[in-house]
């Protein structure tokens, strides 16, 4: 790691390297688990991983202003990294630490269930306490606990979908901030696709009180606000 970088995020994903390396340099594996639907993913995944990445096999990606992913291979287990160069932006740095995490949780998932079929997601967003916004995975019934930090909370639901919780606040202080969740299945038809969207709309305005998505323009905030 380069002196001026400090290690913001770190994940241990159960795979080895080489399979990782593949899931952070070809486009389509990318899509299986970065970011959410909006229709400039495709543009947005360029940009980042293949315009302005320069690969340094096998284990380090240099990523647009000064950032650098890394990989440390532990035989089926490798701890994966994001380094971020300091910033006096605190709060644009912290934006950006907290969507590497949810986006590493997000790759950790792809790689360690292998959920069959192309991803698809819905995305939506608001404002709302941590608490209106966890509400909603009341909904989603029994689910098992994938990721918990301050502000994001990550479970899988019965049917295998990650149902990712996010907010600008700490989860369980009750202040009002930007709320967002984001939910993550594969191999759904156009119904199912469709259904998917709106019994999640549905429990997200009962949650939180917004009745839709916000459409996603541009390179988004990492913290999906």
């Amino acid at each position: 790691m380069r002196e001026a970088h400090t290690i913001l995020v770190e994940t241990a994903v159960a795979a080895p390297a080489d399979r990782i390396w593949r899931a952070l340099t070809e486009p389509e594996q990318v899509r299986q688990w970065f970011g959410w639907d909006h229709e400039g993913l495709a543009d947005e995944i360029r940009f980042i991983f293949v315009d302005h990445a320069e690969p340094a096999p096998p284990d380090r990606i240099a990523l647009a202003a000064g950032q650098e992913l890394q990989l440390v291979g532990e035989g089926d287990r490798t701890l994966l990294r994001v380094a971020v160069p300091a910033s006096a932006d605190a709060a644009g740095w912290d934006a950006i630490t907290q969507g590497w995490r949810a986006f590493f949780e997000q790759l950790r998932f792809l790689l360690e269930r292998a959920p069959a079929g192309r991803r698809h997601t819905v995305h939506l967003t608001g404002t709302a306490t941590g608490a209106q916004a966890l509400a909603v995975l009341d909904a989603a019934g029994p689910t098992q606990r994938w990721h918990d930090s301050p502000r994001q909370r990550i479970v899988v639901d019965a049917e295998e979908r990650l149902l990712a919780v996010a907010a600008g606040a700490p989860l369980g202080d009750g202040a009002v901030s930007p709320v967002s969740l984001t939910v993550s299945a594969y191999g759904l038809d156009e119904a199912g696709l469709d259904r998917l969207r709106r019994v999640w709309s549905a429990r997200w305005q009962a949650a939180v009180g917004v009745p839709a998505a916000r459409p996603a323009t541009g390179r988004r905030d990492p913290d999906g606000e």
